[in-house]
């Protein structure tokens, strides 16, 4: 450890050490047995899996043991796991180590021993600076320091957000010094997990020095940054970039076309047509109008249309997306056409795309139903979803040809016609519509009724009148799917808390008896008091 505030530091631990004597007298570590090869890559797997805290406390442990066996091939392999580890693993690794140390009282003393007499190696070193003892952390960090190993990276970075401030300045300097001599990929690494940690407290004092490399660093750390496999680092990176004017246009339309980050995908694309058009370069931002999203997509039609090219504003009149339709659609009015005749042209087409017949929906008149109605039976479900759209918008939901649609297997065609038939609930067969509704046949037997179309027969009869609803989510609050029981359940705790007491009449004949007997079966269900309010509201008095 060097520099003289080092060997202070190393002289205090010492002393420390000697007043605590021998460990004998400590109660006996509950730490893991060391693991195998095998085993730390199975609970690393875990964990990158998608594993929660459970799981990267299991790693924790599993990392502790192997620091404390010593077995060589296990904490060679503890350190690649911690070359690979994202900044979340770190995260949490930080917080599962730090508890996971009261577990070892006996091995927290020796930890004391390696880190100020001994060389206890990165791995050693990586747990002691997760340690809860400042003291030790601060050492454990001045050892780190001094070392060239990639591996004590992530560390100082965690270290330089730390909560006590002996143990930042220690981090802080080392980390200065070297940030803008890494390579690439330890470059990512450090970029990684101080962009993880900015939210904390002490977090933003690395997270800004990496925005000052990536804006003003060498060439070869932006891009890999940009490269990165972080999402964070990543959306960091080109933003910072793009505010220092750092991309070029080629660089932003690439980015635009291919990023996996929404966001990213949108600025560099607002990017590239703004340094498009400032260079009188408009067409380069064509292949943007192939891109995955839809906001990119109408970014380009509109940046073409405004260069004179409204081409690509007419072939994306029939995108999947309403945004990039409605643009298209406004391009195409100011070129002095109409949108609705090249709907209806492709309407008639043998197999018109999905995004034609909602377009048609959008721009046409109840005349177009006609146009329209044919394609019910669209061979593709979007297609089938987008005509009853289009009759919903055009006026022209007729609710005997929709109802034989709530069987569809597809649940986004059952969805629109659901929304197409809620005004209608009252005029449709409430006897069907329970058919429907029913759970279906027993475990082991054929499968019952699909989820999707008990839904939209709930819904359907929860929109016909007040009884039927009751009687209905009275029929659902013990019902096997979760979601329907949850659903009903909170629907008649919403009917009581904002309808029942303007809810005038009370239920007649068959249909009072109905709901009693319902009211009944759900007493051993609902809460007694919710069953009481519901049978006073619904004027049904006390059982018998």
């Amino acid at each position: 450890m060097a520099g003289s505030s080092g060997q202070r530091l190393l002289r205090r631990l010492r002393a420390r050490l000697d007043v605590l004597g021998v460990v004998d007298h400590l109660p006996e570590d509950r730490l893991p047995s060391p693991p195998t090869v095998r085993q730390l890559r199975e609970a690393t797997a875990a964990v990158e899996a998608g594993g929660g805290e459970e799981e990267v406390w299991t790693l924790a442990g599993l990392l502790l043991a192997v620091d404390r066996d010593g077995d060589p091939e296990p904490v060679a392999e503890a350190g690649r796991v911690l070359l690979r580890a994202s900044p979340r693993l770190w995260r949490g690794l930080d917080v599962a180590i730090r508890d996971l140390w009261w577990r070892a009282p006996r091995w927290s003393v020796r930890a004391r021993t390696r880190v100020t007499r001994e060389d206890p190696g990165i791995l050693g070193l990586t747990v002691a600076a997760c340690h809860p003892d400042g003291r030790l952390r601060e050492a454990a960090v001045a050892r780190l320091a001094g070392r060239d190993d990639t591996g004590a990276l992530p560390v100082l970075a965690l270290r330089a957000a730390d909560w006590v401030p002996q143990v930042r300045d220690r981090a802080r300097p080392a980390l200065a010094h070297r940030l803008t001599g890494l390579s690439g990929p330890e470059f990512v690494v450090t970029a990684g997990v101080a962009l993880a940690l900015r939210e904390r407290r002490e977090g933003r004092w690395l997270a800004d020095r990496v925005a000052a490399v990536l804006r003003e660093g060498p060439a070869a750390l932006l891009t890999a940054a940009l490269a990165s496999p972080d999402r964070r680092v990543r959306r960091t990176a080109h933003l910072t970039a793009l505010a220092a004017g750092r991309l070029g246009c080629g660089q932003l339309l690439h980015t635009a076309g291919h990023d996996d980050d929404l966001p990213t995908r949108v600025r560099c694309a607002e990017a590239a047509v703004r340094t498009a058009v400032a260079a009188g370069t408009a067409d380069r931002v064509r292949p943007l109008l192939s891109s995955g999203t839809a906001a990119v997509r109408a970014e380009a039609v509109r940046v073409l249309a405004r260069s004179g090219d409204v081409a690509p504003a007419t072939g994306a009149l029939a995108d999947r997306s309403p945004l990039v339709r409605a643009v298209a659609q406004a391009v195409v009015r100011r070129s002095g056409a109409d949108p609705v005749e090249h709907y209806r042209r492709l309407a008639r087409t043998a197999c018109p795309e999905p995004g034609a017949l909602a377009g048609l929906g959008e721009t046409g008149t109840a005349c177009d139903a006609g146009l329209v109605r044919p394609w019910l039976g669209h061979p593709r479900p979007r297609g089938r979803a987008e005509a009853v759209r289009a009759l919903r918008r055009l006026g022209a939901a007729d609710p005997d040809a929709l109802s034989g649609m709530l069987t569809d297997p597809s649940g986004a065609v059952t969805r629109q016609v659901t929304v197409a038939l809620r005004p209608w609930a009252s005029r449709l067969d409430p006897e069907r519509l329970r058919d429907l509704l029913g759970a279906g046949n027993p475990p082991g037997d054929s499968p019952g009724t699909p989820q999707h179309i008990r839904t939209a027969a709930y819904r359907l009869l929860d929109a016909r009148d007040t009884w039927t609803r009751l009687l209905t989510d009275l029929e659902l609050v013990a019902d096997p799917s979760p979601v329907l029981r949850h659903r009903a359940r909170d629907d008649l705790a919403n009917w009581l808390a904002r309808e029942a007491a303007t809810t005038y009449g009370v239920p007649r004949g068959g249909t009072a008896d109905a709901l009693r007997a319902r009211l009944r079966a759900a007493e051993g269900v609902l809460d007694p008091h919710q069953v009481r309010l519901l049978r006073f509201h619904c004027g049904l008095g006390h059982t018998s």
